[in-house]
């Protein structure tokens, strides 16, 4: 022991200094490593019994739709609802049919939903689904079948959108049609006759300005109407099944017995202190 008062302050934690720590390895060392082998026995009991799981992972692109007519043409459309509804949605148990809970072989819709993980990928309008299941057939139908879910409901909720588009649409080709063919009969009045002629060149300037525009409406609500603006929920990837690696319950199983083989040589000793007392 030094008379090092600096050197004692960083000696002693509380009331027990450095020496009664490297004192109670010495003496403990056994527990230690036996409640180490312990412990790394029974995990790797646990690990060889209980039996391997299998995870089903899917990387989707939502839905979209494009914007409706006379807002800026944008050559990406919006979601057909937010993220995060959708991320809501695989945890609700409605969500999940009955043909859905027998294809992955649960017991209740509310089991599926407690059992399918949905996150949304950093950085992008993406949602990652995983569903974990003790064969790969089983793991891979389970989460087709969640996908092909996922898809027709995003489907119903985009046909309003669409339909609506489809109709506008129509509207302005009918009317770009109404367009040329009145044109044309100006053209055909200006060629027969020599009266009115500047107002028919009139006339038919605007109905060639008219023409224009329709034309330009027409090819914005088919490009809204088209893919990549507007498309169904598509998987990004075929879907994986990978086995869940269990090198990590190995790792656990040590260290909890070294903790515990500790706790017990700590607990031995201060009973056999306390019996010296007595």
């Amino acid at each position: 022991m030094t008379n090092n008062p600096q050197l004692k302050s960083l000696q002693m934690v509380g009331d027990i200094s450095l020496w009664d720590v490297i004192d109670f390895l010495k003496q403990g060392w056994r527990w230690l490593v036996g409640g180490g082998i312990v412990g790394l026995i029974c995990s790797a009991g646990f690990v060889l019994v209980s039996s391997i799981q299998y995870e089903a992972t899917a990387v989707i692109q939502p839905a979209r739709v494009g914007v409706p007519t006379g807002a800026t043409v944008a050559m990406k459309g919006a979601e057909v609802e937010p993220l995060l509804q959708t991320l809501e949605r695989l945890k609700v148990a409605s969500f999940f049919t009955p043909e859905l809970v027998r294809v992955c072989e649960m017991t209740s819709a509310q089991a599926l939903a407690s059992s399918v993980k949905a996150s949304s990928v950093k950085g992008n309008s993406l949602i990652q689904i995983s569903y974990r299941s003790q064969s790969v057939a089983q793991a891979e139908a389970c989460m087709q079948a969640i996908v092909a879910q996922l898809r027709n409901t995003q489907a119903m909720i985009a046909a309003p959108i669409v339909q609506l588009q489809e109709k506008q649409l129509e509207a302005s080709r009918q009317l770009l049609a109404e367009a040329k063919e009145l044109q044309i009969q100006i053209k055909r009045r200006m060629a027969s006759s020599l009266e009115k002629t500047a107002l028919l060149i009139l006339d038919d300037l605007l109905r060639q300005e008219e023409i224009s525009r329709l034309q330009k409406q027409v090819l914005e609500q088919s490009i809204q109407l088209s893919a990549p603006v507007t498309q169904s929920m598509q998987l990004l990837e075929p879907i994986t099944v990978v086995a869940q690696k269990k090198l990590p319950m190995l790792a656990v199983g040590p260290f909890a017995g070294l903790l515990i083989g500790g706790l017990i040589f700590f607990v031995r000793c201060r009973w056999g202190l306390a019996h010296k007392q007595l």
